[in-house]
């Protein structure tokens, strides 16, 4: 049931206090909210008061707890506080005016979990259940729990209290046979556990754990737990960190980052990543990787973390393989390309720098596993943002990730544990999308810290020069970009020559091999050298010219057409391909000169034979005709070239993760909190009549449907 004083303080707020309460708790903003009892019921949901927990500092944590534990007095502290924590808890809903005093909200303390500010339970709540667990008979009602105090713990000997020592920041602790039978004349000095089982000071909540209760625990802490934390929060000095430091450090990790992903889809693309049969990628698979792309291992398991939050890399059900989404990334500009990265980072839950680190059963995270997964991850993300920002306004400059995370628990203790484990690996990424420069926070960090997507992606775009277009062509066959090129020129070149290495400035080389690959797929010699022409920034060296032509001379001296086999080209080529042993065991026909017809035999009989099988018998034929010293022409490109796909639009990219608790825009808050206090009627008068039924026309009907 609904408490009336919760029901009228909600129903005395104005607008403006409605729409602070909605933005600062938009789980509260559900559909089909049409009244203060509507608000009251979503305000008390369970997870709707853990999640507003969550977002407590630790004084606001700290007073909610202490008047969990200690619970309600007849002094002034239980009037209505003036000022912090008490009126942002007001805000909040999670404590409201009864009169003059102030109450905590109903199912406040169930959602403070079992254990509030690290406590056990209440004596006669565990002396109930011990009792239930024993088969004996519970305590008579109103029995009470001891009258402990601070003097008597003291007395007690000095091997019990070292046991109970052990207790004083957990309340839970593990003991075999924990149900056994107690023996009040145990001697404190030689068993002081059955001392403490036999006087009631430890009890069994299950056979292996005991738990010390709640006045106990108060007794060994002392005055209160809650004493010893700080009310203000922590200001550790700043690094001084130059602002262009800081923006040359970020701009370099935007641009290595784009350019490994583009990198890691491309090897991916040639050479999935194959998983192991119980999940996970092998060392061989990573150290392959590794060597292709040319980076470290921590370095590696980021990447992929990222390619798969954002995803750019899926997996493959069919072959069980990690291959590159079919989404135009390249094609994309480079600002377009960063913002995709860093809102899927944001909204995902894949934490890809939690590979690595320990598990529960004594394993470790595995790369691409579900052990990456981390619900609470967007939370943590915008958490550390949000301390990164506090502590650059207060002392612009470096924060290091020891007092950005110090920051971090004190404004979200009940996050402690998650930013514990996830918060240096997460820093770690936030510098590697550019919104960290030198541990000092970057202009786009700010901005999405503010909810200013569009400066963010401004603000990168300074930072990338624009793409090039040319190269420098050398004598040696060489060609090296002069920066980042181009998307359509970065695909012809790569159709013209072979990538040689991963850095910063691409470079490839020119080969007959490569040169052959462009003459299957369609250019001609005078196409590829007037091309080389317009991309160089100087003339084309002799050398790569007579390549070209040399190589555009002879190819297509034997053609390879799809049908049986059928080889077209000169007869002393074909006769003597005829009788090589790459075609031993084929039945060849001659019907007319210049043309060799090679049977596919059981490709042939086997017309549901897969694409690649197929194409494997391609590769064989032209191997057998490379054999013969003669480079082939393939009027059907095999598998492994196969044309690139369908141009698409670049704007259009992959969808980003859908967040777990979609938060309402503005408008819809704005449109609920007038709904609430029934402004959208007096707004709309007219529809409200023009919608009543015929038989009452002061009917002035219902609310429109709101879907947040």
């Amino acid at each position: 049931m609904l408490p009336d004083g919760l029901l009228r303080d909600l129903a005395s707020r104005s607008p403006a206090e409605l729409g602070e309460l909605l933005t600062a708790r938009p789980d509260a903003a559900r559909p089909g909210t049409d009244s203060v009892e509507d608000l009251a019921e979503n305000l008390l949901s369970r997870a709707g008061l853990r999640r507003a927990l969550d977002c407590l500092s630790r004084p606001e944590l700290d007073a909610v707890e202490r008047a969990v534990v200690l619970g309600p007095s007849d002094d002034s502290a239980a009037r209505l506080p003036a000022g912090p924590p008490w009126d942002r808890l007001h805000r909040l809903a999670l404590a409201h005016r009864d009169g003059e005093a102030l109450r905590l909200v109903p199912g406040l303390a169930e959602a403070l979990g079992r254990y509030p500010a690290g406590l056990g339970r209440p004596q006669p709540v565990l002396a109930a259940l011990a009792a239930r667990l024993r088969g004996e008979a519970p305590p008579a009602p109103g029995a009470g729990s001891p009258a402990w105090t601070a003097e008597e713990l003291a007395r007690w000997p000095a091997s019990v209290r070292a046991v109970l020592e052990r207790f004083r920041s957990r309340p839970v602790g593990s003991l075999p046979d924990a149900l056994r039978r107690t023996d009040p004349a145990a001697d404190a000095d030689s068993r002081p556990v059955d001392w403490l089982l036999a006087h009631g000071v430890l009890l069994p909540v299950d056979a292996r754990h005991v738990e010390l209760p709640r006045e106990v625990g108060l007794l060994l802490r002392g005055p209160g737990p809650w004493t010893a934390t700080s009310p203000e929060p922590p200001a550790p000095p700043a690094a001084r960190v130059p602002g262009r430091l800081r923006d040359n450090a970020a701009a370099a990790a935007v641009e290595q980052l784009l350019r490994r992903t583009a990198a890691l889809r491309a090897e991916l693309r040639a050479r999935p990543l194959t998983t192991l049969r119980a999940g996970g990628i092998g060392v061989r698979e990573l150290r392959r990787l590794r060597s292709a792309l040319g980076i470290e291992h921590p370095e590696l398991v980021r990447l992929l973390g990222l390619g798969e939050l954002s995803g750019l890399v899926r997996l493959d059900p069919d072959t069980s393989s990690w291959r590159p989404a079919p989404a135009p990334f390249e094609d994309a500009a480079r600002p377009d390309q960063w913002w995709h990265l860093v809102r899927s980072w944001l909204a995902s839950d894949v934490v890809p720098s939690a590979v690595g680190l320990p598990l529960a059963d004594g394993t470790v995270v595995g790369v691409l596993t579900r052990g990456t997964h981390a619900p609470e991850a967007p939370v943590v993300r915008r958490t550390l943002l949000a301390a990164h920002t506090e502590l650059a306004g207060r002392a612009p400059g470096g924060h290091g990730p020891e007092d950005v995370l110090a920051l971090a628990r004190w404004r979200r203790p009940r996050l402690a544990r998650a930013l514990v484990r996830w918060g240096p690996g997460m820093l770690t990424e936030a510098a590697e999308l550019g919104l960290l420069g030198a541990d000092a926070l970057t202009e786009p960090g700010r901005a999405l810290v503010e909810d200013r997507p569009e400066d963010a992606v401004r603000a990168v775009t300074g930072w990338l020069p624009a793409p090039a277009r040319t190269v420098v062509l050398q004598s040696d066959l060489t060609a090296t970009a002069t920066g980042y090129l181009a998307p359509d020129v970065a695909r012809a070149l790569d159709r013209l020559a072979e990538p040689e290495g991963h850095g910063p400035v691409p470079r490839h080389r020119f080969g007959e091999r490569s040169l052959h690959r462009a003459l299957d797929a369609g250019w001609t010699p005078s196409s590829i050298l007037a091309w080389l022409e317009e991309h160089s920034r100087g003339p084309v060296p002799q050398a790569l010219a007579y390549l070209v032509e040399e190589v555009g001379r002879a190819h297509g001296r034997i053609r390879i057409t799809r049908a049986d086999w059928v080889l077209t080209g000169e007869d002393a080529l074909l006769e003597a391909l005829a009788g090589s042993p790459g075609l031993a065991g084929r039945r060849l026909r001659r019907p007319a000169p210049g043309v060799l017809v090679v049977d596919a035999g059981e490709e042939a009989s086997d017309r549901r034979r897969a694409p690649d099988g197929r194409a494997g018998g391609l590769r064989q034929l032209a191997a057998a005709v490379r054999a013969t010293g003669t480079e082939p022409a393939l009027d059907v490109a095999p598998a492994e070239d196969a044309p690139p796909e369908p141009a698409a639009d670049p704007t259009l990219l992959l969808e980003v993760p859908a967040p777990r608790l979609p938060v309402p825009s503005a408008a819809e808050i704005q449109v609920l909190v007038d709904r609430l206090t029934g402004r959208d009627r007096a707004r709309h008068p007219g529809d409200d009549l023009a919608d009543a039924p015929a038989d009452d026309p002061t009917d002035s009907g219902g609310a429109a449907p709101w879907d947040p």
